[in-house]
């Protein structure tokens, strides 16, 4: 599956886009963790202490955010467009 990143995250996986061997049926929660495996600096940017999603991290599917429907839960199918956005500030 192929995983579209934005701003900051691009500097972790030098490049706009990441390649993550899943499954369907798995969750957000299993895409993200198999994208922390590959890139262990995502952890400390996706995660606080309590392994609850940051904030102002925001994931689409189908360019949906996550947070209307089942959260870290949600199910993937092998069709899903999947898009993580990181914190962003400017004024």
């Amino acid at each position: 599956m192929v995983v579209k990143v934005f701003a900051t995250f691009r500097e972790i996986v030098s490049g706009k886009e990441v390649l993550l061997d899943i499954r369907e049926g798995q969750t957000i929660r299993e895409l993200l963790t198999s994208l922390i495996d590959k890139y262990p600096a995502f952890r400390q940017e996706l995660f606080d202490a309590d392994e609850r999603l940051r904030q102002h991290v925001h994931v689409f599917v189908n360019g949906k955010n996550i947070i209307h429907g089942n959260g870290l839960d949600t199910i993937l199918s092998a069709t899903d467009e999947v898009a993580l956005i990181p914190p962003v500030g400017g004024g």
